[in-house]
């Protein structure tokens, strides 16, 4: 009975040792194995094993993880470990925080954080401030006075309700105090799109266009582009010819006399015809 009984004793402090050892919280949860599924998330994974605040955020039962993706991480890679360490403890928020728990947050709200129950923190390093804008956007930064919110939110990317949620954001947060501020990666040189092919000429319509008599081109479709219309030229002013005096009537032509006037002569000769006979 008292070796079965030490028997017994020895494998229940092998199990001890072995969970109080273990990454891997009672919740079920391991931080490391969750990012190894999402490659962009891979450096920050490296990081939270070197400082060993994987360990830290397994014991936990409720937990927030903002995670930086590896193309934002890089300004941290060359900073000692401690100073890694304690940046990254202000990305743990020590309260749960999905994307519909997101929604429903004030204007503006503040998170503790796991820098602050290290007892490291001074003034307002352990906490930051979530601040909601319009369209489901989100922006972070530390609750250090004059600090600008810096980090905005990307994505979720697991949540294991009310447990565990992990959500990315754009950069590291950087609480004054405890390193150089990281700034964001620069933009991509720009590249100007690619030239657009040259329209193909388009034909002029002459539909309603006047047609000539005898034009034998009538629908005949016009080769020269589209081009802004060519406004006739003025008709030239005609003037009128130059009339010419009348020629002046020749003054010994006279009038032709009339059938009266022929009649009344003849009446007269024959009367001064009359008179003469008379008198001879």
């Amino acid at each position: 009975m008292e070796l079965k009984a030490s028997s017994s004793l020895v494998v229940l402090t092998a199990l001890v040792l072995l969970f109080s050892s273990s990454s891997v919280s009672v919740n079920g949860f391991d931080i490391i194995k969750i990012l190894s599924n999402h490659p962009n998330l891979l450096a920050f994974s490296d990081l939270l094993s070197q400082t060993k605040l994987n360990e830290a955020i397994n014991k936990r039962k409720t937990i927030t993880v903002l995670a930086v993706d590896n193309s934002s991480i890089g300004g941290l890679n060359d900073r000692p470990v401690d100073e890694i360490k304690n940046i990254l403890s202000v990305h743990v928020i020590l309260d749960y925080y999905d994307m519909n728990k997101l929604k429903k947050l004030p204007k503006t709200s503040s998170w503790t954080t796991m820098f602050q129950s290290t007892g490291n923190a001074n003034d307002k390093q352990g906490y930051i401030n979530c601040t909601r804008l319009p369209g489901e956007q989100f922006v972070f930064g530390s609750s250090v006075k004059n600090s600008p919110p810096v980090a905005k939110f990307v994505k979720s990317v697991f949540s294991q309700p009310f447990n565990i949620s992990v959500l990315q954001v754009s950069q590291p947060i950087v609480a004054p105090g405890l390193g150089d501020v990281i700034l964001p990666p620069p933009p991509p040189p720009y590249t100007p799109p690619p030239a657009m092919p040259p329209k193909a000429s388009r034909k002029k319509s002459n539909a309603s266009a006047p047609v000539a008599e005898g034009d034998d081109d009538e629908f005949a479709p016009s080769d020269s582009p589209i081009e802004a219309p060519i406004e006739a030229p003025a008709p030239e002013p005609v003037e009128a010819p130059a009339q010419s005096p009348p020629e002046p009537k020749d003054e010994a032509e006279a009038p032709a006399p009339s059938s009266a006037s022929r009649l009344y002569l003849a009446s007269g000769v024959a009367l001064a015809g009359f008179t003469a006979m008379a008198f001879i």
